[in-house]
């Protein structure tokens, strides 16, 4: 291993190419975090230059390169092990302030800094030779169309025909370095105090501070490693901070070297499985509890928890696959095999993601998008990884019984939030239901539901009628419960009723709830004379009207929020109000005669009816001893 320090004309003046291999990560800086700083510093060089100051070389950071083995005759090659981020936006860089120079008339300059970006057509024999840097398969057609365009008007029009292109951070890149370099060739960056001074320097006075700033005072480290070198252990020292890098990037890193070392296609392999890992839509952040993480990554800890059978931390996420990928057999009994080879982990990932891709687009599953839909009332993602496994072994042949599956693991998770109940052991509790499974050699709703209800453990039970009469009659759902969580119950007895009536509607996305007796009842809801007029009674009345109030008996859905003065209002007039809302199927209730007095007794009423219909929605199962 070799560092030198080198300035930009030294690295890219020669006949030479940086090639970004396949197996890196696209392009992903940004404005705010990378363009910005890098502009700032380049533009204080600049002016520096200009009046004339002494200027010191700028330290731009470092690339680590790797010599390739070149035919004869062909060009000079090197592959970028890290810092291809950097060596990126060097390159947009100095392209845009070739095409100003050629902009302005100034052919010496735009030459110059065109043999920057750029190898003489004379001295290569392909094509893609001709680029200084060529970056990774997913950015190269944005590289070509920015390299080719010659300014950001040509590029403009030249994006009318490949408008998939516009969002590309390579070409994002090149527009802000271009406008920035646009400002300050014209003056319109200069400070203040320097404007008087600056303010005769002519176009051609920049460019040449420009060139100068370029040729002596951007400097960068260039690490070269020699043949003994360990690449990979290198890559992910470099890297190991984590900084930008996601883990499923040390993954693709680490995969398609182990396929090239081993003589894979991998440019068949990148372009028909990895290429969709590098869309935007892979490195969205998306929420997982707490956190949010690049969706590429949360589903590689799901896979990752299915292959091994074991919980899989997400800071160790790549060690993780690292081990597991250099696993040559499957487990005792497993129905999923164990990829052996680079090719064969790229292939099922891929298999796998089309998978969860239907978990995060699931429109032409309405049981499925309804099961995800109460999954976030529940606010685990921890059934994911036996989500992923049922659905590759069913789906679509036995939809049914996918759906079946579903309704299980709903029923389990729904009456547990319900009752109170902890999901600390989801974690485990779910791996384990991966295993057994597997025992029982079949993917079922039977299997799934038999597992579930074996455990009488109050971390892992599946709870009875009993239980669930428990927590609704007896304890406050209002209140316990976040009223995210309150509202996905409301909204399921509304739909099952929907379903009973055979009219399924889809309902507001904005829905409100709301107590029919109201929190503040004492103005307008008195308590019975008989009672009140006992302090002993009526204190004791209070307290049981205060609990019984947040049940579910007395609470509904509506469509808009109701003014504190009405919601708060007595009963006769309260009720037309809520009446308002008879679209909903929970308010139609109060069409009944039995809702003509709202009370105590009324509210239990309701509570016993909507129970029924819960132990239908999320029906239990009885526990089975173990042996």
């Amino acid at each position: 291993m070799e560092a030198n320090a080198r300035h930009l004309e030294r690295i890219f003046d020669q006949t030479i190419q940086y090639q970004i291999p396949l197996f890196q990560r696209p392009y992903v800086w940004t404005e705010e975090r990378n363009w910005t700083p890098l502009w700032e510093d380049i533009e204080a060089l600049l002016s520096k230059q200009l009046r004339g100051d002494k200027v010191h070389p700028h330290f731009l950071g470092a690339v680590v390169l790797e010599q390739l083995a070149n035919p004869t005759g062909s060009i000079e090659s090197r592959q970028v092990i890290d810092g291809q981020q950097r060596f990126t936006t060097l390159q947009l860089f100095l392209i845009a302030a070739r095409d100003h120079a050629a902009l302005q008339g100034l052919p010496k300059y735009s030459e110059r800094l065109g043999d920057l970006v750029g190898n003489r057509r004379s001295k290569i024999d392909h094509d893609d030779e001709a680029f200084k840097v060529w970056p990774t398969n997913s950015d190269r057609a944005a590289f070509r169309l920015v390299h080719e365009a010659g300014s950001e008007a040509a590029l403009k029009a030249a994006l009318k025909s490949h408008p998939g292109l516009t969002s590309s951070n390579i070409v994002g890149a090149y527009r802000f370095f271009y406008a920035k370099l646009g400002q300050w060739l014209s003056g319109q960056l200069d400070d203040e105090e320097d404007e008087a001074a600056l303010s005769v320097a002519t176009g051609e006075t920049r460019m040449e501070a420009l060139w100068q700033t370029v040729k002596a005072a951007l400097q960068v480290v260039v690490i070269d490693l020699d043949k003994n070198d360990e690449t990979q252990v290198i890559f992910e020292t470099l890297n190991a901070r984590g900084e930008d890098l996601l883990p499923a990037d040390l993954i693709k890193n680490f995969l398609f070297r182990r396929a090239v070392a081993l003589g894979e296609d991998v440019e068949k392999l990148y372009e028909k499985y990895w290429q969709r890992f590098d869309q935007p839509f892979w490195r969205e952040e998306i929420k997982q509890g707490r956190i949010t993480r690049p969706r590429i990554d949360v589903f590689i800890n799901y896979y990752l928890t299915l292959m091994t059978r074991d919980e899989v931390k997400s800071a160790h996420l790549f060690n993780a696959f690292k081990a597991f990928a250099e696993t040559t057999a499957s487990p005792e009994g497993s129905l999923i095999p164990v990829p052996t080879t680079p090719a064969e982990h790229i292939e099922q990932l891929s298999r796998y993601a089309d998978v969860f891709e239907k978990f995060t687009r699931p429109g032409d599953h309405p049981r499925l998008a309804l099961f995800l839909r109460r999954l976030e009332a529940v606010d685990t993602t921890t059934v994911y990884p036996i989500l992923l496994h049922a659905y590759a072994e069913l789906m679509p042949e036995r939809r049914d019984e996918f759906d079946a599956l579903l309704g299980v693991v709903e029923s389990f998770l729904m009456r547990r939030m319900i009752c109170g109940m902890t999901p600390k052991n989801y974690n485990r509790l779910f791996v384990d239901l991966i295993k057994a499974v597997e025992r029982d050699s079949e993917v079922s709703a039977a299997t799934v539901g038999a597992q579930l209800s074996k455990s009488l453990a109050i971390t892992s039970k599946f709870p009875t009628n009993d239980e669930l009469i428990t927590a609704i009659f007896q304890m406050p759902l209002y209140g316990r419960l976040a009223q995210f969580k309150v509202r996905a119950i409301l909204e399921a007895l509304d739909t099952y009723e929907q379903h009973r009536k055979s009219e399924v509607l889809p309902l507001p996305d904005k829905l409100t709830i709301e107590h029919v007796m109201p929190q503040q009842w004492r103005d307008h809801w008195p308590l019975p004379a008989e009672v009140a007029a006992d302090p002993v009674e009526a204190q004791k009345a209070s307290g049981a009207r205060d609990v019984l109030l947040n049940t579910l008996g007395n609470l509904t859905l509506i469509t808009d929020s109701l003014n504190p003065a009405l919601s708060n209002s007595a009963w006769s007039v309260k009720r037309p109000e809520l009446l308002k809302f008879a679209k909903l199927n929970l308010t139609r209730y109060f069409h009944e005669p039995q809702a003509d007095v709202w009370n105590e007794e009324a509210i239990r009423a309701r509570t016993e009816t909507l129970f029924l219909q819960l132990a239908k929605i999320w029906p239990a199962h009885t526990p089975v001893a173990s042996a």
